[in-house]
């Protein structure tokens, strides 16, 4: 049932919806429910096309963090889902391929798993796809295998699967207040920074500040010396300096330890010296875009999930504001100019 490569001629006309990194899983929360009907939506839309196709890139299950859910659990919760792409299949002219990913890499080893998957969703399991568009060869494939820190194909454990199961659950429970939505950072060399902005502004700045102050400025009072205030303020402002200097350094350090950006885009174009492909589309990233690189187009699907951006806070350093991002890749083949990214970001309110 599960095939490494799906070869499918694109017929005139076809419309093809390429969504990724939904991250389904239980209990559905408000944001979960939010994603779950801007699916169902964009779905009902594709299925007024005659010849369509739902290409599901990769890690559209929660499998790691939740590894004792199984896919019909997931999807038996999400029923509106399941139940609009069941009605998309009734369509013989419509297909259902699920592209898998790292995230919902068990798919692609157990059998039940993707009997599941194609008795409750139709689908078709690959690891790639390859389809074309006249002379035109787009590979499409979750991504991970060109990130050597969620890569599979080694066949051992990816460290980012050993993080997700075992050291975040530690971190979470230990110190919440400074890890807790660090895997909605969609920038990985600012996964630190994260960190640092959320004890800079959590703990640093409204417990331990007004704390040392009151203390300061009680005994500088008591004892007629100015001298305990001001060195109060001092400390501060060095403290300061070294959140900001810290936060420079280990962005640094974490875009080099840690991969993505233009190491994941080396990675990218050397694959496809060997590979030979005219365009690929990748997910995993969570981040969507089109992008003419030297001999091919380099597009993302982007991701439907709950994604963290930085932006500058009082202090200077980083802080993080959370979204909903709904994003999808659109194929025509009926225009010159197929391939279309689409984005929804809706803030949300803590």
């Amino acid at each position: 049932m599960f095939k490494d490569i799906i070869n499918l001629d694109l017929k005139e006309n076809t419309k093809a919806l390429i969504v990724s990194d939904i991250h389904l899983q239980l209990p559905i929360t408000r944001e979960l429910e939010m994603i779950q009907g801007s699916l169902v939506s964009r779905i009902n839309e594709l299925s007024k096309s005659r010849n369509a196709i739902l290409i599901l890139n990769g890690d559209i299950l929660e499998l790691w963090e939740n590894k004792d859910q199984t896919v019909a659990d997931i999807l038996d919760g999400f029923s509106k889902l399941t139940q609009a792409i069941n009605n998309f299949i009734k369509i013989k002219s419509h297909k259902v391929i699920y592209v898998v990913g790292n995230h919902d890499d068990i798919i692609s080893r157990s059998s039940s798993e993707q009997k599941s998957l194609h008795k409750l969703w139709g689908a078709e399991i690959c690891r790639t796809l390859h389809t074309y568009i006249g002379k035109d060869k787009i590979r499409i494939e979750h991504g991970h295998e060109s990130d050597s820190y969620n890569a599979t194909s080694n066949q051992q454990e990816p460290k980012g699967k050993k993080l997700v199961q075992n050291t975040l659950p530690i971190l979470l429970k230990t110190m919440p207040s400074l890890f807790k939505g660090i895997g909605d950072v969609v920038n990985r060399s600012l996964l630190p920074s994260y960190v640092l902005s959320n004890l800079a502004y959590k703990i640093v700045a409204p417990i331990c500040v007004p704390i040392v102050l009151i203390i300061s400025i009680f005994l500088s009072i008591g004892l007629s010396d100015d001298r305990y205030w001001k060195a109060a303020v001092l400390v501060f402002v060095l403290l300061w300096a070294v959140f900001l200097i810290a936060d420079v350094l280990l962005r640094f350090v974490a875009s080099f330890a840690l991969g993505g950006g233009s190491t994941y885009m080396k990675k990218v174009d050397k694959y496809q010296k060997e590979a030979k492909f005219e365009k690929i589309i990748y997910g995993h990233t969570h981040q969507g875009l089109i992008e003419k690189r030297n001999k091919y187009t380099y597009a993302n699907s982007g991701c439907n999930d709950v994604v963290a951006f930085p932006k500058i806070g009082w202090m200077g350093l980083v802080r993080f504001n959370r979204y909903v991002q709904l994003s999808n890749l659109n194929i025509d083949n009926s225009k010159k100019d197929y391939l279309k990214y689409h984005q929804e970001i809706v803030p949300l309110v803590e």
